[in-house]
């Protein structure tokens, strides 16, 4: 009896331990598609929403408030694979439950117009969303982080 026991332990801890595993690597999977549809040119329109940095809240700015609170909005038709194919290179994103200030959107839309994907970022550019999931951000030690890089992107002082 003791050694059946034994056997389920050794069998379904391993099975679960992969669910979470897989559950993880889901938010990386959803950042590579989106990187990739970015560089093929899939991508027909990019809209980024912008609320100032140091614009002070009495909570934290959320994916709705950002819609309507937004300083800045701009739109991207020309040249998407250049202007943001550097924008997704080099990150790493794994699920979390921090919930972030956020202080940019980025919405991507094929080219009938149809929303492929979201990102969300707060303004360290650390913490946000990837198309409704709440995830962490995770740059080289030198590279630029997301914030710095839809900075430069959009041309948006700090």
């Amino acid at each position: 009896m003791k050694r059946i026991y034994m056997l389920i332990f050794f069998l379904i801890v391993p099975v679960l331990m992969s669910a979470q595993t897989s559950s993880r690597d889901d938010s990386q999977v959803e950042l590579e598609k989106l990187a990739s549809l970015v560089k093929q040119g899939a991508v027909g329109k990019v809209r980024v929403l912008h609320v100032h940095d140091s614009m002070l809240t009495r909570v934290a700015v959320s994916k709705d408030a950002l819609h309507s609170i937004a300083t800045s909005t701009q739109d991207f038709s020309d040249q998407i694979a250049e202007k943001f194919g550097s924008l997704l290179s080099g990150v790493s994103v794994k699920a979390d439950n921090h919930t972030p200030d956020l202080r940019w959107g980025v919405f991507f839309y094929d080219p009938q117009g149809q929303e492929i994907g979201s990102l969300f970022v707060d303004k360290f550019g650390q913490y946000g969303y990837l198309n409704g999931q709440t995830v962490s951000f995770e740059m080289g030690t030198f590279a630029r982080s997301l914030a710095k890089r839809l900075h430069k992107i959009t041309g948006i002082p700090n």
